[in-house]
């Protein structure tokens, strides 16, 4: 039998629509999805929407330990679906290929999302990623042992705490706080000042009791009193104000950084209906609530954000002050080059 191109195109479309619609189905009802995250997160707390609205879906986690180490995964062909990578990483997934363009008007819970985020997820004026989490680092101080360390970042190289600094396990972090110190553009820095910067942590080693690449580690060491200066986020600080430890989150000369957290569905996921809907439930009100309530960690989600009451939260947060994000150093693009020398040079620091 045979049909016209008008009527062979409506059996497509109609194919089509069905399939998708299984496909939603299928989603609802069930299916399967990978997540490559960050310790904690695969946690149910942090996606409980999706876990709440998908009881049959199975959610598996893969945990990356730096965004290098994620991004390190996803470029060697890594199968998760989804990813959460932070600002300063995102450009290189849509560089090279690693990370669909999203379609918005798939989300339920876009409307919620302050635009500023959304914008730190845009390339090229194309959405690639789905904003979840914020926050700072900086300073964090034992207020009787250090009392005086919240000043500047030079704490972190100050030979007066020597033997209870503990620096992050990371290169673009070591780069940034060594910029800020000397006042340079860390995006602009000279092959001088990038041997001057891996010299000043070479020199600070030494002092440095250990370098920490999780918050339990540090929040035991400082709660114990051998750490009494640190590089965190301020969740290590909300946790042990909790615990009674006297200790206070710096607000440098220079400026704290800031970062925000960020989730992409890989690049021909078999599972995009099931990733979208993972996305949606990451913006949703319980989920988001969560990772304030227990990481103390900002959402992207506003409506959350402008419920918050806790006074640990505010103060932590500094929910009062609307403007502290403008005043603080986001963590920047790099380029291929910049990465990779960056790594390298934290590499030299360790070994050294």
């Amino acid at each position: 039998m045979k049909y016209s191109r008008r009527v062979l195109m409506a059996m497509a479309a109609q194919s089509a629509l069905l399939a998708s619609s299984s496909g939603l189905t299928r989603a609802a009802q069930g299916g399967s999805l990978t997540v490559l995250d960050w310790a904690g997160f695969d946690d149910k707390l942090y996606w409980a929407d999706f876990k709440n609205s998908h009881p049959d879906a199975s959610v598996s986690f893969e945990i990356g330990a730096s965004d290098a180490d994620i991004f390190a995964k996803m470029s060697a062909g890594d199968q998760a679906d989804v990813f959460h990578p932070y600002t300063g990483w995102l450009r290189f997934y849509v560089d090279e290929g690693l990370v669909e363009e999203l379609d918005t008007s798939r989300f339920s819970n876009w409307s919620k999302i302050a635009d500023r985020f959304k914008e730190l997820g845009q390339f090229d004026g194309k959405q690639y990623f789905v904003p979840y989490d914020w926050g700072f680092s900086s300073v964090l101080y034992r207020t009787d042992l250090a009392p005086e360390a919240g000043a500047s970042w030079d704490a972190m190289f100050n030979p007066d705490y020597a033997g209870h600094i503990s620096m992050w396990d990371d290169g673009v972090a070591a780069v940034d706080v060594a910029a800020y110190v000397h006042g340079w553009d860390e995006l602009e820095l000279t092959a001088e000042q990038l041997d001057q910067i891996k010299q000043d942590w070479i020199d600070q080693r030494a002092r440095n009791l250990f370098y920490w690449s999780g918050e339990p580690e540090l929040v035991e060491a400082m709660a114990s009193g051998d750490v009494w200066v640190a590089y965190a986020w301020q969740g290590a600080y909300a946790t042990l104000r909790g615990q009674d430890v006297p200790v206070a989150y710096a607000n440098p000369k220079e400026g704290r950084n800031s970062w925000v957290g960020y989730y992409g569905i890989r690049k021909g996921s078999e599972n995009i209906d099931l990733a979208y809907e993972f996305l949606d439930g990451k913006m949703a009100d319980e989920t988001a609530r969560n990772v304030v309530e227990n990481f103390y960690y900002g959402s992207a989600n506003q409506d959350v954000m402008n419920a918050i009451t806790d006074p640990e939260l505010v103060e932590g947060l500094a929910l009062k002050d609307p403007s502290v994000l403008d005043r603080t150093h986001f963590s920047p693009n790099l380029n291929a080059e910049q990465r990779d020398a960056w790594a390298e040079l934290w590499v030299d620091v360790k070994a050294s």
